[in-house]
């Protein structure tokens, strides 16, 4: 998908793949200002296993966040608990939560 904002001056492209249904999908998106030369690139992927969720993003800087969602139980409306990385190299930052 391309769009263009006129006024704002920017450009963005999106593309997102399934790469297997229900369990992988790959996304990335390039937004730029042709004016400036101005420009911010995401590489996204998701992983649905059985029990559990991984969500990935870079960014063109080198910063890396994820997010681990892991089902505690079998049944419906089981609880859940999340896991977040967040990983910036230009900044020398690394943070880790729940």
């Amino acid at each position: 998908c391309a769009q263009f904002k006129p006024g704002q001056g920017m450009a963005s492209l999106d593309y997102k793949r399934v790469v297997t249904p229900n369990r992988v999908t790959l996304a990335s998106s390039l937004e730029f200002s042709p004016l400036s030369l101005e420009s911010q690139l995401l590489v996204a992927a998701e992983f649905k296993l059985s029990r559990s969720t991984l969500n990935l993003c870079v960014d063109g800087s080198g910063h890396l966040q994820s997010v681990l969602e892991a089902k505690l139980g079998m049944g419906q409306g089981s609880p859940t608990i999340n896991f977040s990385a967040d990983m910036d190299h230009a900044k020398q930052q690394m943070r880790f939560g729940y």
